[in-house]
């Protein structure tokens, strides 16, 4: 089985089990999965912006499914029915957006679209990115850290 395998298996137990350490196990399995986009795009203002857009274009989907789905039991047999293939698919339409998230910025009424790029990377790299960071990398090795 596989190392996701196992963990929704201990997910499903710990739920089952103890509940009330549930959201804890969940939080430590995104912040891990953030943690791996984040050292793949680079760990500067592009993997921020791309952590966030693609979570804000994944939550609007969800959103905007509920809210067109005429009750909660028709969200959820369409979700079964359509999960492979429409979830699917706009996830990797999300994931290509969210890899161009800049473009956006360039493109907002020009210059300011490029003014305001360089503003977020300002405030990104003075105040953002060591919280950020301590907060992914708080149990990490040093040794980890370096590679």
């Amino acid at each position: 089985m596989s190392d996701r395998g196992r963990e929704a298996k201990q997910l499903g137990m710990l739920l089952k089990d103890e509940p009330r350490s549930f959201p804890s196990a969940v939080l430590v399995i995104v912040r891990r999965s953030l943690l791996a986009v984040w050292r793949a795009r680079g760990g500067g203002l592009y993997a921020c912006g791309f952590l966030v857009t693609f979570v804000y274009l994944e939550i609007r989907m969800f959103f905007v499914d509920i809210f067109q789905a005429e009750s909660i039991s028709g969200f959820f047999s369409e979700a079964a029915t359509e999960m492979l293939f429409k979830y699917l698919g706009e996830s990797i339409q999300n994931t290509i957006t969210a890899f161009i998230w800049p473009v956006w910025f360039v493109q907002y009424e020009q210059p300011w679209g490029i003014a305001m790029l360089v503003g977020m990377y300002l405030v990104f790299a003075n105040f953002i990115k060591a919280p950020l960071e301590n907060w992914l990398f708080h149990d990490e090795p040093p040794e980890e850290l370096a590679g």
